[in-house]
């Protein structure tokens, strides 16, 4: 749950710094270090006003969808769909519209006693990084940026093979 958490964070965040978009992509690498151990995930993901679809496709493959307050998580690996309700959503949308700019292309924002940085690169988010309560620090990378580009609806539609178990 804190990778679906940080998922729609993510989200938030890009639209908290612009609200005014048809549609949002990007691919991505996430990075975890440890003190012991490092890990790195990447994927590419889009976004609309009200559904978002993320693709991980290293270690493992894996397909997130949220619309409204429902997502579906695909786990390959498993060959299993879980089904949920989001309960409650913080509204991050004010929080990081009050980000605070230390520097020319670097902001701050503070959410639960977790300092969040982003860095902007012509006007769009580069990288986010923060460190979480057991002390690892997260940096997402984003590449390949793209806006208001034309998306075929249907990619947000799960598609979840017959075979595979189903947890509600």
């Amino acid at each position: 749950m804190k990778i679906l958490f940080f998922l729609i964070l993510i989200g938030v965040k890009i639209l908290a710094f612009d609200p005014k978009f048809k549609t949002f992509s990007s691919d991505f690498l996430q990075r975890v270090d440890s003190k012991s151990n490092s890990i790195e995930y990447k994927g590419n993901f889009i976004l609309t006003q009200n559904q978002a679809f993320w693709n991980y496709t290293y270690p493992s493959n894996k397909q997130i969808y949220i619309q409204n307050n429902e997502i579906i998580i695909i786990e390959h690996d498993l060959e299993q769909a879980i089904f949920a309700k989001l309960q409650t959503l913080p509204n991050l949308s004010k929080i990081f519209k009050q980000a605070t700019k230390i520097d020319t292309n670097l902001y701050e924002a503070k959410y639960q006693n977790i300092t969040y940085k982003i860095t902007l690169e012509n006007d769009e988010i580069k990288s986010i990084s923060y460190q979480d309560e057991l002390e690892n620090i997260i940096t997402i990378v984003l590449n390949n940026v793209k806006r208001d580009e034309i998306i075929d609806k249907q990619i947000f539609e799960a598609k979840i093979p017959p075979h595979y178990d189903t947890i509600y």
